[in-house]
């Protein structure tokens, strides 16, 4: 996705104001040849995890515009997607590991497509359960399946790396629309994310 200029700018100006600050931590910011340009690669870097949204709409439209018929109403499933996003209270990093479902109605996406789409949202400074629910809105409103379910496990450096320090800890989210409000669909749907992982190759 292409960066936005004036964005950019905006975030370079800002980094410059961090790196002063790592300065007054005496750390010798004006000889160590490391910060050289650090202003501008952290931008750079910051910008790669607060996507454009207007291009990221674009995106999906684009994405959720390309479909295949529907054969079969069963359940789709794509889990363990990882994928990268900020907090909206300290701008820290989150990975998120993202596992979406849908039951067709008419078309189903390509299958590449749902892991595009996890990442395409989850990069902004988003809470964790407003993507969860964002998520599930779309593949249930705008691909007009039965339903959706979405479940999220997330790794917060807000967490992990400052305050409590709860490193081993991880916030889970779930989502559900449609016919997966029936409760054994939405078993069925956690069960699946949720099994121990196999080795396939």
């Amino acid at each position: 996705m292409e960066q936005n200029p004036r964005a950019l700018a905006l975030f370079n100006e800002g980094f410059k104001k961090i790196i002063e600050g790592i300065g007054e931590l005496g750390f010798d910011v004006s000889k160590d040849e490391n910060f050289a340009d650090t202003a501008l690669r952290a931008a750079k870097g910051f910008h790669e995890l607060v996507h454009d949204q207007a291009q990221a709409q674009a995106e999906v439209a684009a994405l959720l515009a390309k479909t295949f018929p529907a054969k079969y109403t069963e359940m789709v499933i794509s889990k363990h997607n990882t994928c990268f996003g900020v907090c909206p209270h300290h701008l820290l990093p989150v990975i998120y590991r993202v596992s979406m479902a849908y039951i067709p109605t008419d078309k189903v996406l390509g299958l590449s497509k749902l892991s595009r789409l996890a990442r395409l949202i989850a990069r902004g400074p988003r809470l964790q359960e407003d993507l969860t629910h964002e998520l599930a809105d779309i593949l249930h409103e705008q691909l007009q399946s039965q339903g959706s379910a979405v479940y999220i496990e997330g790794l917060h450096m807000c967490m992990a790396a400052r305050g409590v320090g709860a490193h081993e800890a991880r916030l889970v989210t779930s989502g559900v629309r449609g016919v997966f409000l029936e409760l054994a669909t939405r078993e069925e749907f956690i069960k699946l994310v949720t099994a121990p992982p196999t080795t396939l190759v």
